[in-house]
């Protein structure tokens, strides 16, 4: 599903309220979310690692995708006007749920110029929607991605603020929410009192229910051991934090003690059986030499239902990398 959303983040982009305080949720966030991340671009793209090691590769990613061209015609520069996504979702296997929120500096008259194109070329590939919120209306567009089985619908709410969600639903549950201008209020509780506490000036903050986790297939990878473990977290919450190093950090709260304490066995286990691989593979492949770097400075730790995971990149393993190159 994040992965989903992501994707109609893009979409919003390629058509085309940044930082909140901490303990304020974005009056556009779902009622329905269990499943929460928000990336701080701003933050990540401003910081020494990033402008050292990363961002010559990223525009050339953009170039590669043969976006520049349409960022041109859009008047968007995603190094400059680019400052947050936030994508949040329900516990579902359903691929039409969630919403993404993307926070910036955005020219709507050309957006809206660039999707009326659109339409009057090929009606299959957007569509023009007019929705009713409060006593006005909204426009929401309709795209059909190539290489996409649904289309992803698009609101640009004003020049700070694009929404995107494969549900029309989603997007226009989001324009009436935030016009009643409400602080925002999940059916979970417990989730909401965790995302109130993410740190929004973070580089990537996520927030996951332990449910929402037991439903990726990503899980099916994973030796048994760890699945079993992962089967009795409650909520996990964390991300990375970018400056002169890259830094994780997440902590997990368990159902029980005993789940907690199966936890911190299985991921140590894990990270020595890792290690022993790398060695096993050797370090001729600079991935596999980064990796055995990263999982060198693996720490886990926490008591009681919490198990607390760190670990960092520093910018001398980059250095090092750099040089074999």
């Amino acid at each position: 599903m994040i992965v989903r959303l992501a994707l109609c983040a893009v979409a919003a982009l390629v058509l085309a309220p940044a930082g909140v305080r901490a303990a304020d949720l974005d009056p556009h966030v779902p009622a329905d979310t269990e499943s929460y991340v928000s990336i701080n671009v701003k933050q990540i793209l401003s910081s020494s690692i990033f402008k050292k090691y990363g961002r010559d590769t990223t525009r050339e990613a953009i170039k590669e995708l043969e976006l520049n061209g349409l960022f041109e015609e859009l008047g968007f520069d995603p190094f400059k006007h680019l400052d947050r996504i936030q994508l949040a979702s329900p516990t579902t296997t359903d691929t039409d749920r969630g919403l993404a929120i993307v926070s910036g500096t955005f020219d709507t008259n050309k957006i809206k110029k660039k999707v009326e194109s659109l339409a009057n070329d090929n009606e299959n590939s957007a569509k023009i929607h007019k929705v009713k919120v409060g006593t006005g209306s909204q426009t929401v567009y309709e795209l059909n991605l190539s290489g996409q089985d649904q289309p992803v619908f698009v609101a640009v709410v004003d020049n700070k603020t694009l929404l995107a969600s494969p549900g029309k639903d989603y997007v226009v549950g989001a324009l009436r929410q935030a016009r009643l201008k409400k602080k925002a209020v999940l059916k979970n509780k417990a989730f909401q009192a965790v995302l109130e506490k993410l740190d929004p000036k973070q580089g990537i903050a996520l927030a996951i229910l332990g449910s929402s986790i037991g439903k990726s297939k990503l899980l099916e990878m994973l030796p048994e051991g760890i699945r079993g473990a992962l089967a009795g977290i409650d909520v996990l919450g964390g991300g990375l934090s970018f400056g002169t190093e890259i830094k994780f950090d997440l902590v997990v709260s368990t159902k029980a003690t005993r789940d907690a304490t199966t936890l911190r066995d299985a991921l140590n286990k894990g990270v020595r059986l890792a290690q022993v691989g790398l060695a096993f593979l050797g370090s001729d492949r600079k991935e596999l030499s980064l990796l055995g770097e990263v999982l060198n400075t693996v720490r886990v730790g926490g008591r009681g239902k919490v198990v607390a995971i760190s670990a960092k990149l520093t910018a001398d393993v980059l250095d090092d990398l750099k040089k074999n190159d």
